[in-house]
């Protein structure tokens, strides 16, 4: 029987590297079909390659903070110092068309099967993280459909919901997801992970055989930070990257 993967990336945060490597390691893992839930600029230093390398896939795609963060008249108030720099830097970069095309996305999609968002269904105006079991049982009342994926804190997790109880999941190794529960994937980050691993990380999602696997993707982190430095953003920016926090 042949095999329908999905492939779930989120938070690319202008790091065309890292999405490079990304989109290479799906196509050797067979993934089919693709759905990008958000930001993918701020951060990095290359916000407009990164918007025009995911609209030529023609996947769906989501609104992230970030993304809304260009395009706002204001910029949220709760973004630090380092994020809005990048989102003057990423302004300058963007063209007004690409802008005009940002404003398009939309905050949350029903599929087939599953649900994709760029924080938690729980939000109503903010952008709300799913940090732990508190966050994703607000998340699950609002969940209809079996499985949800979504992204922003760039931490991969999973939790599940079974009956009345919500516990988070290891996410290694790949598991199978059960027929009588709900289950939240937060997918992490493709260009800024926070999981003390600097690989890029994305999700992929086989909709036969209901199997979930995160996937760790190396990228060349050195070629990213000097671009950072050289577009005159905060060194902070690069220097977390190898960290992966």
């Amino acid at each position: 029987m042949d095999s329908c993967r999905i492939g779930l990336f989120s938070d690319i945060h202008g790091n065309l590297e890292a999405l490079k490597a990304v989109l290479a390691d799906m196509e050797e893992m067979g993934v089919q079909d693709k759905f990008c839930l958000g930001d993918i600029v701020g951060y990095g230093p290359d916000p407009a390659k990164c918007l025009e390398l995911v609209r030529d896939l023609g996947c769906p795609i989501l609104l992230g903070n970030h993304d809304e963060g260009c395009v706002a008249l204001e910029p949220d108030s709760s973004f630090n110092t380092y994020a809005l720099a990048a989102l003057e830097h990423a302004r300058r970069q963007l063209s007004d068309e690409q802008k005009d095309f940002l404003k398009t996305l939309p905050r949350k999609i029903e599929t087939d099967g599953f649900t994709v968002v760029h924080g938690s269904l729980s939000d109503k105006k903010d952008w709300s993280y799913v940090l732990d079991v508190g966050d994703a049982k607000n998340h699950f009342h609002f969940q209809t459909q079996s499985v949800c994926f979504c992204g922003h804190t760039h931490k991969p997790a999973a939790w599940r919901q079974l009956k009345e109880t919500v516990q988070g999941l290891p996410i290694v190794p790949p598991f199978t997801l059960e027929a009588d529960a709900k289950y939240l994937i937060n997918v992490g980050s493709v260009g800024q992970p926070r999981s003390l691993n600097s690989d890029a990380c994305y999700v992929v999602y086989d909709k036969l055989t209901r199997k979930i696997e995160f996937r760790f993707v190396r990228y060349a982190v050195k070629k990213t930070q000097n671009k950072i430095i050289r577009a005159g953003l905060p060194p902070f920016l690069a220097q977390r990257l190898a960290l992966g926090r």
